[in-house]
């Protein structure tokens, strides 16, 4: 089994736009590149998605400081082909 940190895009957008960031601000604010969250708010079984790594985990709890990593990532049993969400 491999498991892997999968952003919940849903969650991370309505934190988002609780804020009023647009995405070149959240970036800024996370210390990352705006291809970066962008790559990361992308369906997993897109040619360009990217697992959010730790800068990306750490900017986002940094950002929205009443979140905790439950509410805006889960653990996803990824399989070439298939996606499971545990």
């Amino acid at each position: 089994m491999n498991l892997k940190i999968v952003l919940d895009i849903e969650a991370f957008e309505r934190a988002q736009k609780e804020m009023g960031l647009n995405n070149s601000e959240l970036a800024r604010k996370m210390k990352i590149s705006r291809s970066r969250l962008w790559r990361a708010k992308l369906p997993v079984t897109h040619s360009n998605f990217c697992y959010p790594g730790e800068d990306f985990i750490t900017g986002s709890l940094s950002v929205f400081k009443d979140k905790k990593f439950d509410d805006l990532f889960f653990l996803s049993n990824v399989c070439i082909g298939y996606t499971e969400v545990i």
